[in-house]
């Protein structure tokens, strides 16, 4: 139950879900408070079109990445590299089924590279809802494209939290508690936090770190990609926040 409302909190509380709460309270005041009801309604379109400018949308992105990349001397510390999922693609033709969504490619990828550098051990994990195949499944088939093989397929997890107590569950019989963990830069430091809540000594390894960027002026124009970037920052945000309150240490 707490997974499903605070899902449904997450969604409501950043685009689009909160520019549909703005058009509803627009609706709902247009003839008894039209005044309020055209602010509100000024509000929301100001809010969209900065969300959907491209510089506010990587400006917030960027502020999340706070580690570089992870060297070949960290790497070598490590005992198992841990890849994060971040859901699948299901209902596909053409892959017989479903396969990894776009975000869990691009960190299977990094993933992949750091493992054969290293030699080190992988463990994938990303879970579904019941009745699904599990994105770890997907995870572990995609990888082995690269010509690794995960050694550890976790396909129970449904949160970052989850991700963390069930790879610790995994890895503990082995005696691994270091480890490099593998992510997105903007999702990194909630997953860092987490990681080392259940007793991880934990390595980041960031995909996609942001090096200076150039900027014309097209990113000033709204822009749908740059609304969902705007969104991925925004969740980070919101779920950094969640998770201090529900996990922080006593």
């Amino acid at each position: 139950m707490e997974f499903y409302a605070v899902k449904t909190l997450a969604a409501l509380l950043k685009p689009p879900g909160l520019l549909a709460l703005l058009l509803i309270g627009v609706a709902l005041l247009a003839r008894r408070r039209p005044r309020l009801a055209r602010g509100i309604g000024l509000a929301g379109a100001a809010l969209v079109s900065v969300l959907s400018c491209g510089r506010v949308a990587d400006a917030l992105l960027d502020s999340l990445s706070r580690y570089p990349p992870l060297g070949a001397q960290g790497l070598r510390t490590a005992q198992a590299i841990v890849i994060l999922g971040a859901g699948a693609q299901r209902d596909l033709a053409d892959y017989g089924g479903g396969t990894v969504s776009a975000l869990t490619l691009e960190r299977l990828r990094y993933g992949a590279l750091l493992a054969k550098e290293s030699g080190l051990p992988v463990l994938v994990t990303d879970g579904a809802l019941e009745g699904r195949q599990p994105g770890a499944a997907y995870m572990a088939e995609t990888l082995l494209d690269w010509g690794v093989r995960a050694r550890w397929v976790e396909g129970s997890a449904l949160t970052t939290y989850d991700n963390a107590r069930y790879a610790r569950d995994l890895l503990a019989a082995g005696g691994i508690d270091r480890i490099a963990l593998v992510s997105h830069a903007w999702h990194l430091p909630r997953a860092v936090a987490i990681f080392e809540r259940v007793g991880f000594t934990v390595l980041p390894a960031p995909t996609l770190v942001p090096a200076a960027r150039r900027f014309d002026a097209l990113d000033w124009l709204p822009d749908a990609p740059a609304l969902a970037r705007s969104a991925i920052a925004l969740h980070e945000y919101l779920g950094g926040a969640w998770y201090h309150l529900r996990y922080r240490r006593p």
